[in-house]
């Protein structure tokens, strides 16, 4: 499933190393960083304000492997999910077998449905049932569209957002929001080491500087349904996925570079 990536997202990697750029503060990074990465008029996300502690980091691996250091293989992922997480050594847990007191990790929008899962609200129940803290991986939300999502649940401690889906892997700098302050590889990165990996956030800055925040369905949502009808796909929420038969197909290079004639 590959990336969308077209001319005017190679330049911003072009014109960042081809000029002379200055360096920003942490603050002043995660400040614009807040307001670029919350501020999509095409979803809804709400209950974000009580998670008050915002930390930077380098892709939604970053965040993830902070929970793989902190608890090991009692880190739980559930059946469907990102397969980084079984790569990692995690095992997979069916709905309604979730370990008690054990945190999870899910991924929202989901890689198989391009959006909330459709048994989020059982796996809300049972994780309060079970006292299961839940950790939120939203790698796809930037690219995705029609997201609706309440983080308010008190069960939901952290969440975390990159801007690796817009073809940012050279610079896969993003934000990591939580409930309560904890000790983890994060915050030591964050709170420890000064300015360690400025020139990787000041990038950052430039880039949402110059990239719109729903550029992704702004640009190529016409053509995402277009792309669908003449290869008789069904439509996804996320502007590089269409279905065939349920299953999800990468279409970004047919946004991209095939002319496309209705």
């Amino acid at each position: 499933l590959y990336q969308l990536n077209d001319s005017f997202l190679q330049n911003i990697q072009q014109q960042w190393y081809a000029g002379a750029q200055t360096s920003v503060e942490k603050s002043q990074w995660e400040a614009a960083a807040q307001q670029w990465f919350l501020g999509s008029q095409i979803n809804q996300l709400s209950g974000y304000e009580s998670f008050e502690y915002v930390d930077t980091i380098l892709g939604c691996t970053h965040f993830i492997d902070s929970l793989l250091i902190k608890y090991g293989k009692s880190l739980q992922v559930l059946h469907g999910d990102y397969k980084y997480y079984s790569l990692m050594g995690l095992p997979l847990t069916h709905l309604g077998n979730l370990k008690p007191n054990q945190p999870l990790v899910v991924s929202l929008p989901n890689w198989q449905y391009t959006d909330i899962r459709p048994d989020w609200m059982a796996v809300l129940d049972e994780c309060t049932e079970k006292n299961i803290d839940i950790y939120i991986d939203m790698a796809w939300m930037p690219v995705c569209r029609d997201i609706q999502l309440d983080l308010s649940h008190p069960r939901i401690q952290a969440f975390a957002m990159s801007l690796s889906k817009y073809s940012m892997e050279w610079n896969r700098v993003g934000l990591r929001w939580s409930r309560r302050r904890a000790m983890d590889s994060v915050a030591v990165f964050n709170h420890y080491q000064g300015a360690v990996n400025q020139g990787v956030y000041s990038c950052g800055y430039y880039i949402i500087q110059q990239l719109p925040r729903d550029y992704a369905w702004e640009t190529y949502g016409l053509r995402h349904y277009d792309v669908c009808q003449q290869y008789n796909l069904t439509p996804s929420k996320a502007i590089h996925v269409a279905y065939q038969d349920r299953v999800p197909v990468g279409i970004a290079n047919l946004l991209v570079n095939t002319p496309v004639s209705i």
